[in-house]
């Protein structure tokens, strides 16, 4: 299996895994007229335009001219391997990447949005992804999107995709799903089928809702929620538009990266504190694309509140941190200080790889951008970033 392009060179670091290394996020694409058959009255959103445009005026068949050649900077549609699942494979070879968990470019108001138009959309755009999958050699594990707006479809998405082959599944965060806590005992029915079949359940980037084109009033008309609510973010010195370049999906303004965590560290809180990793032992989760500097001061009040809950009768079987190193792994962007996070919390099991390809935050150089933290962290570290500790969401491997 090749792992090395000609004119790249891997940081020494890295090396021994090549071949090896688990990815915690990637993305597929797919064309506009997929996107627009998939979404139905849902409507694809900006991306339907901007695909559509891109792979018109010559842009696209530009990129695909050197996107081998320029494997990590060749961003979007036109990158090799985003949106045809047998080249994905190569791009892997590649990489050195064994397995990668994959994500939409949908709006992902499919599961977000609680209507039965949503739901059928939902389920379209999971039958791609399972034929996507098949056609990547299993390797590009597409995140089937479970739309939660009632236990009962919830539950009968989830079989199907899972009798399909499905080993990702990702779930909404901009509201409480069916109106409950995630801890609510409603849901008990669903995390023990996710935990018997070792699936990996993840919350990602888009969950708890986009900043987007539309205005407020049309997203709320069409039931599109976000948390925090939209209202938070509207000021001139917060907006931000997705960059007008491929791979640039998201809105990166001095609010929407600064708040993007907050469904995620809720939706944990809930699970851990209503004890669901203590009922489902082995259940497995996993917060992508959402940052984790986080993560070390949410365990930490977690653990504070927690003993002080033991001192009037409500006790638990571990620490609110020991639940987290158990079951739950996140990816760190490649920005975030990883060694200052393990000083100052622990945490190093739960931290892993990932590349964001063919997005545009993933960086030029993800391998690199990850290896000047490396460096100031015990050497057998590597092994556990690139590989051992994602093998919780990876379970097969």
């Amino acid at each position: 299996m090749s792992t090395v392009l000609p004119d790249y060179v891997e940081p020494p670091v890295v090396k021994p895994f090549l071949g090896k290394v688990l990815d915690g996020d990637g993305h597929m694409y797919m064309d506009a007229q997929t996107l627009r058959e998939i979404a139905g009255p849902l409507d694809g959103g900006h991306m339907v335009n901007f695909i559509e445009d891109f792979m018109a005026d010559g842009r696209y068949d530009e990129a695909r001219g050197h996107n081998v050649k320029d494997l990590w900077s060749v961003k979007g549609i036109g990158a090799y391997g985003a949106h045809d699942a047998k080249e994905r494979k190569e791009t892997l070879d590649l990489m050195g990447i064994d397995a990668q968990l994959v994500f939409y470019n949908t709006g992902s108001g499919e599961y977000r949005i609680n209507s039965d138009a949503a739901r059928a959309a939902c389920s379209r755009y999971n039958d791609y992804g399972l034929a996507w999958q098949k056609d990547s050699g299993g390797r590009g594990r597409v995140a089937m999107q479970i739309n939660m707006g009632t236990v009962e479809g919830a539950i009968a998405e989830l079989k199907r995709v899972l009798k399909a082959g499905a080993q990702c599944i990702c779930l909404p965060g901009a509201e409480p799903p069916a109106g409950v806590s995630p801890a609510n005992a409603v849901w008990d029915p669903f995390w023990a089928i996710c935990e018997e079949a070792n699936v990996a359940v993840t919350h990602h980037l888009g969950a708890a809702g986009l900043m987007a084109n539309k205005t407020k009033a049309v997203l709320d008309a069409e039931g599109d929620k976000m948390f925090p609510e939209r209202g938070w973010g509207d000021a001139t010195a917060l907006r931000g538009q997705p960059a007008n370049r491929p791979g640039g999906e998201e809105a990166i303004s001095p609010y929407y990266m600064m708040v993007a965590h907050q469904s995620p560290e809720l939706y944990l809180v809930t699970m851990i504190m209503g004890s669901v990793f203590e009922r489902f032992p082995k259940l497995r989760f996993g917060v992508i694309e959402c940052g984790a500097s986080w993560l070390g001061p949410m365990i930490e009040r977690m653990d504070t509140w927690a003993e002080f809950m033991g001192k009037v009768g409500r006790k638990y079987s571990m620490k609110p941190s020991e639940f987290v190193q158990r079951n739950v792994r996140v990816t760190p962007f490649w920005n975030e200080n990883l060694p200052k996070m393990i000083e100052r919390y622990g945490m190093k099991e739960a931290y892993i790889f990932s590349t964001d390809y063919p997005h545009l935050e993933g960086s030029r150089d993800p391998y690199g951008k990850f290896a000047i933290w490396l460096k100031d962290l015990p050497a057998n570290y590597a092994q556990e970033f690139f590989v051992d500790n994602a093998k919780l969401l990876f379970p097969d491997l």
